[in-house]
């Protein structure tokens, strides 16, 4: 039997959804997966960030606990049109651990798995960068920011790999005499490409997500799909 599965890289939920992944979601309702992954950086945790925390200004209006509510909605919709959720932790999911640390006696209390109910919605969540395998493909957040993150994924993996983190679509792969090709894939984001700390910077961001298909014996075919102005195209339907 083939299944299929979506792959959503760095939304970076906070107190809105980005408008990138509302075309996705449409998409989502349509495709009715059997799996979908969350790559990491699905909520941004602005208001524990260690990077503003002694910024009141900067800071002033974000509240932990409107971020968790408005993706616990999220993942209502997710559960609502996916047979299973995977969610792998990415670097913004660790501000939570980061701020506990300095406040240990909240340790139990705003744990993000906690806020989140992954228990009870039988989300099965991984640490970050914990590498998740599905046939013969591997998922993780992203270890890399270079130039050339893409072949330095590879390298260290040495299997198939996709990822998120950069925000930025790329792609390489290898292979050797007698043997299948390995290739490692970033997926760009989903978030707002325009966030306040870039101070109305550039940012070098591709948006997109992917859908895979593999079958009994985990042989897959993953295609990337990038959003251009808010829409892309998929079977033959737009989505805008």
């Amino acid at each position: 039997m083939i299944k299929k599965v979506i792959i959503l890289p760095d939304i970076h939920i906070n107190q809105k959804i980005p408008k990138e992944y509302e075309v996705v979601k449409k998409f989502i309702k349509d495709f009715k997966p059997d799996e979908t992954i969350i790559l990491g950086d699905f909520i941004d945790v602005a208001s524990l960030s260690h990077w503003d925390l002694n910024k009141k200004k900067t800071m002033e209006g974000k509240r932990y606990k409107k971020e968790t509510d408005l993706v616990n909605k999220e993942l209502d919709y997710l559960q609502l049109h996916s047979k299973k959720i995977t969610y792998l932790f990415g670097n913004h999911e660790l501000f939570c651990d980061r701020y506990i640390e300095s406040s240990p006696e909240l340790d139990g209390i705003i744990n993000l798995q906690n806020m989140l109910h992954l228990k009870e919605r039988n989300i099965k969540w991984y640490k970050f960068n914990t590498i998740y395998s599905l046939g013969k493909c591997n998922f993780t957040h992203g270890l890399f920011t270079n130039q050339n993150h893409s072949k330095k994924t590879l390298e260290a993996i040495d299997d198939n790999i996709v990822y998120g983190h950069v925000h930025q679509t790329q792609s390489y792969f290898r292979t050797a005499k007698n043997k299948h090709p390995i290739m490692s894939y970033s997926l760009g984001c989903l978030c707002n490409k325009a966030p306040d700390y870039m101070e109305g910077k550039w940012a070098n961001w591709s948006t997109g997500f992917a859908v895979m298909y593999y079958d009994e014996k985990g042989f897959f075919n993953l295609y990337p799909i990038n959003i251009i102005n808010k829409k892309f195209i998929f079977n033959g339907k737009q989505y805008k």
